[in-house]
């Protein structure tokens, strides 16, 4: 990747997106599904051919997008970017502002950079592999913005989390009662946040500790949060295998756990087994 110019290309691709997501944000949109359970706004559309196009167009890169199937992960390219241009598109429909925009870039196989960012909060999270992450609340209209790429840090190295306790888990595992059966005591209290990319980059730049899910993610989902939490210092791990996340790989990853390194370990030691017992195959 040439830094920052291109780190500098797809920001203003996610703060145009960012403008349009939140412009829809403030209506009475239609909401559409894709699959029972799973609805589909302008919104999604509009970022997705902001962000999309623009790449192509751009930087002439493939891109791995949920709303789109012109892409496929068995695809030999060296680049791809993986694109969720509303990841908690459930949120965003019920007017709760926890949902963002996510984009990660696989270079030569590797997880290198990644964006994440919250419409409505302007919360916009970043990291390349290396060289650390950035953090910054941005004010509107977000595309006259300009990211400064030497402001950054490694948060999960540097510092200890604002709330060392918190767990932030999914709205609806916690709703449909996934977590039963793990008896984490009293050093750990689950909260529930939506999106999982928001909630990887609150914990990649040391707002909260950790993130748990126990059901199966997409590429999509997690490539521009885990991009940044790595670049923080961070550790995740699929809970299936007990490795480290896997991308462009054809499956679904089952389960997730990231978040500072010696508590993403110190909790992997105590749950793994009851937390790979209650992972879910299919949502």
């Amino acid at each position: 990747m040439r830094f920052p110019e291109e780190a500098e290309t797809v920001s203003k691709l996610v703060l145009e997106a960012a403008d349009e997501i939140l412009s829809i944000y403030g209506t009475d949109f239609d909401v559409m599904e894709k699959s029972k359970g799973d609805p589909l706004t302008q919104a999604d559309l509009r970022a997705n051919e902001i962000i999309a196009n623009g790449i192509r167009e751009l930087l002439q890169d493939p891109v791995y997008s949920e709303e789109e199937s012109t892409f496929s992960p068995k695809t030999k390219a060296s680049r791809v970017w993986i694109l969720d241009p509303i990841d908690g598109t459930r949120e965003f429909v019920a007017k709760n502002p926890e949902f963002a925009i996510s984009l990660g870039l696989v270079e030569n196989g590797k997880l290198d950079f990644g964006i994440v960012m919250n419409p409505v909060t302007g919360e916009f999270f970043w990291g390349r592999a290396g060289i650390g992450s950035g953090y910054v609340i941005l004010e509107t209209p977000y595309k006259d913005r300009k990211i400064n790429w030497d402001d950054r840090s490694k948060f999960l190295e540097d510092a200890k989390p604002e709330d060392p306790n918190q767990i932030l888990v999914s709205v609806s595992e916690t709703r449909d009662k996934l977590f039963q059966n793990i008896h984490y005591g009293e050093r750990f209290v689950l909260k529930a946040k939506g999106s999982i990319a928001y909630k990887l980059a609150l914990v990649a730049v040391g707002k909260f500790p950790m993130t748990l899910s126990l059901r199966p993610k997409n590429d999509w989902d997690v490539a521009g949060g885990i991009a940044i939490l790595r670049a923080s210092g961070g550790l995740d791990l699929e809970i299936k295998s007990g490795k480290e996340y896997p991308f462009l790989s054809s499956k679904l990853g089952i389960g997730l756990i990231a978040g500072k390194k010696e508590i993403v370990q110190e909790f992997w030691k105590e749950f793994q087994n009851s937390m790979q017992s209650s992972v879910r195959e299919r949502w």
